[in-house]
C-alpha cells in the first residue's frame, strides 16, 4: 500500500486490457500507488487477442473502490471520480498510424502531452504501454512536438508482433523526426530471446506466500470490498488469474510503475538512467545515435530477467 511521498509522477497508461487479465492485476496493483503515480489517462488500446473497451477498464478502476481505500487511511490515493473521467477508447484493432487513424485515445494522449505540469515543475508524461503502440504511434503522427514531452516504457515482445508496423513507425522517427524521443523497450524481438519484464513473474522466491499461484490464496483472496453491493464479490475474490502462467498472478506489465516506484520506496535506481539497477529491470543504450533510446540487456534471457 501508499506511503507517504513527497516524489510524485505524471503517468498515462496505455492497456490492452481485455486480452490475458494480467493487465487488470497490473491496473489494480498501479491504482493502490496513485498516490506516486497520478494518472492523467488511461487508454483502452489494441493487444494481442484483447477485446479493447473502455468500459471494461472503468469497471475494474470501480472494483478498487478508490474511495473505500482514502477513508481507511490511505487519503493521498486519487479518487474514484478523478480517475474514471481519464479512461478513453483507443485502438480497436492493430494498425499502422495513418491520417484518419486519430482515436479519442490517441487525441487524449496529445492533450495530456501539451498540458502544464500539475505541480508546476516541468515534468514528463510517462506514457506506461501495456499493449501495442498503435495509440502512441498514432499521437506521434499527428503532432510529433510530444516527443520531447514524453517518456516511454513499452512491453514489446507479443505486443511488438500484434503490431509490427506502429512499433516499426516509432522506431523509424528516431532518425529524423524524433531522435531524442525517451523510450525504454523492454522485450525487442525475436520473443523471448530477452524479455526483461517476464522476470517479474518468473523466477524469484517461490517460497510459501510468496509463490504466485499461493500469494493470490493467501493475500488477495478475501480482501477489499464490492463497492457498497454494486460487485457481487469483493474485488479480491473477482481478482483474475493469468492464462499464462495458467492460474497465476503474472502481472506483466507492472515492471512499467516498479521502474518509478523503485528509487521513491526502494531506494533502488533513478529514473533518469535505465543502465543502472532498478525493479523495473536494467537496460542499455545500443545506439550513440539515439540517446534516449533503451532496450533490454546485450545478454541471456535469463541474465535479463535477473535484473528485476
Amino acid at each position: 500500500m501508499p506511503t507517504q511521498s513527497a516524489t510524485t509522477y505524471r503517468v498515462l497508461v496505455s492497456t490492452d486490457l481485455g486480452g490475458d487479465p494480467d493487465d487488470i492485476q497490473s491496473l489494480i496493483h498501479l491504482l493502490h500507488y496513485s498516490d506516486i503515480l497520478k494518472l492523467e489517462g488511461i487508454l483502452s488500446t489494441a493487444g494481442p487477442g484483447s477485446i479493447p473497451q473502455a468500459d471494461n477498464v472503468r469497471e475494474w478502476v470501480r472494483r478498487v473502490d478508490l474511495d473505500h481505500l482514502r477513508e481507511a487511511g490511505y487519503p493521498e490515493l486519487m479518487r474514484e471520480t478523478a480517475v474514471l473521467p481519464l479512461v478513453q477508447q483507443g485502438a480497436l484493432a492493430a494498425r499502422a498510424p495513418g491520417p484518419d487513424g486519430a482515436t479519442d485515445g490517441s487525441r487524449w494522449l496529445i492533450e495530456c502531452a501539451h498540458a502544464a505540469d500539475p505541480a508546476g515543475q516541468n515534468r514528463p508524461l510517462w506514457v506506461l504501454v501495456w499493449g501495442s503502440l498503435t495509440d502512441v504511434a498514432q499521437a506521434l503522427h499527428d503532432d510529433p512536438t510530444i516527443a520531447d514531452k514524453i517518456r516511454i516504457y513499452y512491453i514489446g515482445s507479443t505486443n511488438t508482433t500484434n503490431d509490427p508496423a506502429s512499433r516499426d513507425f516509432v522506431f523509424a522517427g528516431l532518425a529524423d523526426k524524433w531522435p531524442g524521443l525517451w523510450w525504454i523497450e523492454n522485450g525487442i524481438l525475436p520473443r523471448l530471446s530477452h524479455d526483461t519484464f517476464r522476470g517479474y513473474y518468473q523466477g524469484g522466491d517461490q517460497e510459501g506466500e510468496w509463490g504466485n499461484i499461493a500469494f493470490i490464496d493467501r493475500v488477495i483472496r478475501g480482501r477489499g470490498t464490492d463497492h457498497n453491493g454494486e460487485f457481487a464479490e469483493k474485488l479480491g475474490d473477482a481478482f483474475p488469474v493469468a492464462t499464462w502462467p495458467q492460474g497465476s498472478l503474472k502481472e506483466g506489465d507492472s515492471p512499467t510503475f516498479l521502474y518509478l516506484l523503485s528509487p521513491v520506496i526502494g531506494g533502488v535506481g533513478d529514473v533518469d538512467d535505465p543502465t543502472g539497477e532498478s525493479w523495473g529491470g536494467q537496460f542499455r543504450r545500443p545506439y550513440s545515435e539515439y540517446p534516449n533510446y533503451y532496450t533490454d540487456l546485450d545478454a541471456s534471457a535469463e541474465e535479463c530477467q535477473a535484473t528485476i
